[in-house]
């Protein structure tokens, strides 16, 4: 078997709820809500108008709905991981992935039951 023909492998630690919740991205001039790509206990992914640095923190905040109905709002650190250039309705745009820093215990459990009772999961 070539090594192209070899079936991949999942090396992520935690799996990924594949759903739409809106993160605010902030920098020192400005902040971009978006809706998520996925989202796991680590990190999450989102497609933003421009790119960011790689490597470079940004301030987050994310609305994670609740089993109840109502949301929890989580905010911390990420740093960008990955900037890729993706076409989306016919403009280019930015799939942006962030590994989250500085997340307090309370916040990182709200996001493992969250992907847990996601029926959309990676």
């Amino acid at each position: 078997m070539t090594e192209s023909q070899k079936p991949s492998v999942e090396r992520r630690a935690h799996r990924r709820a594949r759903e739409n919740i809106l993160v605010s991205v902030q920098d020192e001039d400005q902040s971009i809500s978006v809706a998520t790509r996925d989202v796991c206990p680590n990190g999450l992914s989102c497609v933003l108008p421009k790119p960011l640095s790689l490597f470079t923190k940004y301030r987050f905040a994310l609305s994670v709905p609740a089993s109840d109905g109502h949301l929890n709002e989580i905010d911390g650190e990420g740093i960008v991981v990955r900037v890729e250039e993706v076409e989306v309705d016919g403009e280019m745009q930015f799939e942006t992935a962030f590994y989250f820093q500085h997340l307090d215990d309370g916040h990182q459990l709200v996001l493992e039951e969250f992907v847990q009772e996601s029926d959309s999961c990676q």
